[in-house]
């Protein structure tokens, strides 16, 4: 073969290679005639203070035409065990999936597979390394789109939300017509904060903070947390913003209004608490775990509602699953009107140590107003959450009610699966801050 015709087929290779992940080499077809459109949004890290209508306009609007629930909380504040307990509705203990880096295995109750069975034409555009086929978050999926990559050349761990929202409106204008089913990851959030246009101009002439390892050294340089409280609202709105181009162009089309729309996040980020700088996954608080959702899709859902029960994200799954029909679901007859909400307890689950077989498992027993932590080292250590929503005073003893409820919902847990143990997730996973 000549020089000439070798770089001939690389071309043709590489153009089959972007046509392929584009989906324009793809023939994918609803075989639904009725229901809604799905979009699930999954924001990375953040916060449920962190919605505002100044702050993100975009996620406000859908709130207030659909029901915001102000008390919704994460079963992990890590990224893949989060997810999977949001698209399975199985927390930590029960999927045994505890840390970033560990294969999810064959799971026939991913909301992929329900809806793609049910009908759907299905779509994912994922931004980070943790969610990506090589754990197995493609199955189900007719389009999985997690090429972390700009144009052919080299890799990355993660990619900005403007790359991941440019390829899922490409795939959405091709199906616009269709039934689709899409689950949106914008990763933005995270950290390091670098929201496109802010310069690294903070502060340097005070006492050095206590930043995560991987973060830039030109971040480690300031020394106000100010300044990076406003990075990372400043990355939380352009999550917002990107999420816009999403809901805009489906309002073009005419089929927003058709369309069941959640937003939720998979965990939060303390920013200052507890002296846990800009950061997440090593703590049990609230501030790792508390997150928004909102459920959007007129005549279906009621409009206006805030609801401030207890909800664990897990039950975003079987929400979603009873609005379309395709189960009963409590949290459904909720977001219709004709139910009450109730306070749902929650258990939470982080590990001490992330990339250890079998890792060390820390669990959280919360409901509306107690919270007790079981470290996988250590005693056990309780919050009056009415009192001190804040969790800096712990109290004296934990309530024995509380370590026998904890103790209950653990005995019906999965078996805990290790992470991979390989060089190039180890690489990935220090790259996100994920290991030191």
């Amino acid at each position: 073969m000549n020089r000439q015709t070798m770089w001939g087929v690389m071309l043709l290779t590489g153009v089959s290679l972007y046509l392929w992940r584009s989906g324009e080499a793809q023939t994918i077809k609803s075989s639904r005639t009725e229901g809604p459109n799905v979009l699930l949004v999954t924001l990375d890290t953040t916060r449920a203070d962190a919605i505002s209508a100044q702050q993100t306009p975009w996620i406000y609007r859908m709130a207030s035409d659909g029901t915001r629930f102000t008390g919704a909380v994460s079963t992990a504040p890590i990224t893949q065990p989060a997810h999977l307990g949001i698209l399975t509705g199985e927390p930590p203990h029960v999927s045994g999936v505890v840390t970033n880096g560990t294969d999810i295995g064959e799971r026939p109750s991913l909301l992929s597979h329900q809806l793609k069975d049910a009908g759907w034409a299905t779509a994912a555009f994922i931004s980070a390394a943790p969610l990506t086929r090589k754990f197995g978050w493609e199955q189900g999926w007719d389009y999985f789109g997690d090429t972390l990559q700009r144009g052919l050349l080299g890799s990355s761990r993660e990619r900005r939300g403007s790359e991941t929202v440019d390829e899922a409106l490409g795939w959405l204008k091709r199906h616009k017509s269709e039934r689709f089913a899409v689950w949106l990851h914008l990763f933005d959030p995270h950290g390091p904060y670098t929201a496109p246009g802010r310069p690294i101009d903070g502060p340097t002439d005070g006492d050095p903070l206590k930043l995560p390892a991987y973060w830039p050294d030109a971040h480690k340089a300031i020394t106000d947390t100010d300044w990076f409280v406003e990075g990372y609202r400043a990355e939380v709105a352009e999550a917002d913003f990107q999420l816009g181009r999403v809901l805009r162009s489906l309002d073009e089309w005419g089929v927003l209004d058709d369309t069941l729309v959640v937003i939720t996040a998979d965990h939060g980020e303390s920013l200052t608490e507890h002296d846990y700088l800009f950061d997440h996954g090593d703590h049990l608080y609230d501030a790792s775990l508390r997150v928004p959702l909102v459920f959007r899709w007129p005549g279906k859902v009621a409009a206006g509602a805030e609801l401030s029960c207890a909800t664990p994200t897990t039950a975003v799954y079987g929400a979603m699953l009873g609005l379309l029909g395709l189960r009963s679901d409590p949290l459904a007859s909720v977001l219709s009107g004709a139910e009450s909400c109730v306070d749902q307890a929650v258990v939470a689950t982080t590990v001490s140590e992330r990339f250890a077989d079998p890792p060390p498992i820390d669990h959280a027993y919360r409901t509306a107003t107690a919270k007790q932590v079981t470290p996988a080292k250590g005693e056990p250590f309780c919050f009056d959450l009415s009192a001190d929503p804040g969790e800096e005073n712990p109290l004296s003893g934990c309530p024995e009610e509380g370590r026998a409820a904890l103790a209950e919902a653990l005995s019906t847990g999965g078996v805990v699966k290790p992470p991979e143990q390989d060089a190039e997730t180890e690489k990935q996973l220090k790259e996100l801050g994920y290991l030191e």
